[in-house]
């Protein structure tokens, strides 16, 4: 009997590496978050409420984060990716990308998307829960108002050395971790479950989305969760993902550098722009798929085919 988890049933998989996720938060993720408060000698009450005003809960606040998504995300994946495949990191994706165009495919298809989730971003602003939820609306603004301070607390740049850490802590390291974890893990997993590849990657941006907690950003990250899982896919390498994760990030972080404005506001962006931007989208994806070598029997070493958009197999 084959002790490889890839081999159990994909929702067994799944069932696994949530728990997994959660006892490693648990086990680590608390210790740290108790940890870090003590060496910056703030309260676990200050930390969990976002009381920047207080010494140390900024700088806490930042360790916190960049520890947090290495235990949430890319801890999890690297331990299941363990436990499922004798070669890991070939598992998760860690290899070249063929053909090499997806190297800088990846990044060019998140740069042209930005003025359309820009403008995603702002139709989101203005989505309103039904009338008998508007106490859950409220508390959901709050919540994020609240969020929207500390990052504008955290993006308070004074110079290219802040520019650097703010990219590696918000830009890279998110980038990094979260593509180990949502399309590395879980995308594989629900291809696996529906062997309709869009139907996965649709699943997991939308999980992906949810997991940031965001309601006024909710859409806008189902967006990019959907682009980056597409690049996943059809290159069968985690960096080009990863590649453009982290140009969609420091596109934000810089654009905020130069121009502090833009953490309340989206730029104004005329409607040729946006459309421009959908095309480039549409364009790209049909590109990535007419040079793809991905195949659903090598990735999931079985002789079971995907499903088609169209039902054949």
């Amino acid at each position: 009997m084959d002790k490889y988890l890839k081999h159990k049933p994909a929702w067994l998989q799944l069932v696994i590496f949530g728990s997994l996720t959660f006892g490693i938060y648990l086990s680590i993720g608390l210790v740290a978050f108790f940890g870090i408060a003590r060496l910056y000698n703030v309260s676990f009450d200050q930390l969990q409420n976002l009381d920047i005003s207080q010494p140390g809960v900024l700088p806490a606040l930042k360790l916190l984060q960049g520890v947090l998504s290495t235990v949430i995300f890319m801890l999890p994946a690297l331990v299941f990716s363990y436990l499922s495949d004798q070669r890991p990191l070939n598992y998760l994706g860690v290899k070249k990308p063929i053909p090499l165009n997806f190297w800088w495919l990846g990044a060019i298809l998140l740069f042209l998307a930005f003025p359309l989730a820009s403008w995603v971003n702002q139709l989101n602003q203005h989505i309103h829960l039904p009338a008998f939820m508007k106490a859950t609306e409220e508390k959901l603004r709050a919540a994020e108002e609240n969020a929207s301070k500390l990052t504008a607390a955290m993006l308070n740049m004074k110079g290219p050395s802040d520019l650097a850490a703010i990219l590696f802590l918000i830009a890279f390291l998110p980038a990094m971790c979260e593509e180990f974890f949502f399309r590395g893990i879980l995308q594989r997993l629900f291809i696996q479950i529906s062997k309709r590849p869009w139907a996965g990657i649709i699943i997991t941006a939308i999980i992906f989305s949810a997991f940031h907690g965001q309601f006024l950003g909710f859409f806008t990250r189902i967006l990019l969760g959907i682009l980056l899982g597409a690049i996943y896919w059809y290159s069968g390498s985690i960096w080009p993902s990863v590649i453009a994760h982290f140009v969609n990030n420091a596109i934000q972080v810089i654009y905020v550098y130069y121009d502090k404005s833009y953490i309340d506001k989206e730029p104004d962006l005329q409607p040729m722009i946006i459309i421009a931007s959908a095309a480039a989208i549409g364009i790209i994806i049909w590109y990535m798929q007419r040079i793809s070598h991905t195949h659903y029997g090598e990735i999931y070493d079985t002789d079971d085919e995907m499903i088609l958009p169209s039902g054949r197999k």
